[in-house]
């Protein structure tokens, strides 16, 4: 994709606006040298990458990484997209909805989870939803893709652990589920995505990605995506076969805090 082009001041506020009414610190910490600042965490990801990809014996050009924007104002995602990213994730229909006409160019991703009564969301921007799990959102999203004549992409997230609170398709149920999904007009599921336990170490997420990617070998090659990892465990899921890692404060540093009272995005 190309170079991304500045929005002008009026785009730009009405765009960090719609992200969230973003605290003065917040704002004034993108206004003050933030290209600069991404561009250097952008480039110190991509050597992680790169590294963890030659301990995996793997091309660190099969990796791609999700900027997590999760409450961060156009602005810095503006400046990941000038670093050279150009895949965004958000996690609430709504945000992604409302930052989308100031930033072009870019491929979305809805990495939460996603409400039915959403779709609509994530058909109309051609995002690729990582939290699949269930077989109504399933169809839901291929009836509303098949309405707007298009394919409605998505990874099917998978629970690898006993984990009675977890998300996701049991590990055992998997088989079954891909094949439902299969059938469902105006729907391509792409791979897998896993949610290790939070908390631990990097070195602890390491059996639920090496499984996950077992897993997705069994579904077929039109299903090895693979949406692993986020800033504390990326490195060990590009070991184990990350395609996606969805990287958040590694490239925007600290998320921001909304004004208190201000609008906060449903799931």
């Amino acid at each position: 994709m190309g170079h991304m082009p500045s929005p002008n001041r009026a785009a730009g506020a009405s765009a960090r606006n719609s992200a969230g009414n973003l605290d003065r610190p917040d704002r004034q910490r993108w206004e003050r040298g933030g290209d600069t600042e991404i561009s250097e965490r952008v480039e110190r990801v991509r050597e992680r990458i790169s590294a963890a990809a030659a301990r995996g014996n793997r091309d660190p050009g099969d990796v791609t990484v999700v900027a997590a924007a999760k409450f961060q104002p156009v602005s810095a995602i503006l400046a990941a997209a000038r670093a050279g990213l150009h895949d965004v994730g958000e996690n609430y229909p709504q945000e992604l909805d409302g930052k989308a006409p100031s930033i072009p160019g870019v491929r979305w991703h809805l990495i939460g989870r996603l409400q039915r009564n959403k779709v609509k969301i994530a058909v109309s921007r051609g995002a690729l939803l990582h939290s699949l799990d269930g077989l109504a959102l399933a169809r839901a999203l291929g009836r509303r893709a098949s309405q707007a004549g298009t394919t409605a992409e998505a990874l099917i997230q998978v629970e690898v652990t006993d984990r009675s609170a977890a998300h996701g398709v049991p590990a055992g149920d998997l088989p079954g589920f891909h094949a439902a999904c299969q059938e469902i007009e105006g729907l391509r599921i792409r791979g897998l995505m896993v949610m290790p336990a939070l908390g631990g170490r990097p070195e602890e997420s390491r059996a639920a990605f090496a499984r996950t990617a077992e897993l997705a070998r069994v579904l077929g090659p039109g299903s090895r995506e693979l949406s692993m990892g986020m800033s504390d465990d990326f490195e060990v899921a590009v070991e184990e076969g990350a395609t996606l890692v969805r990287v958040g404060t590694a490239i925007f540093g600290p998320r921001p805090h909304r004004s208190e009272g201000s609008h906060r995005s449903g799931r």
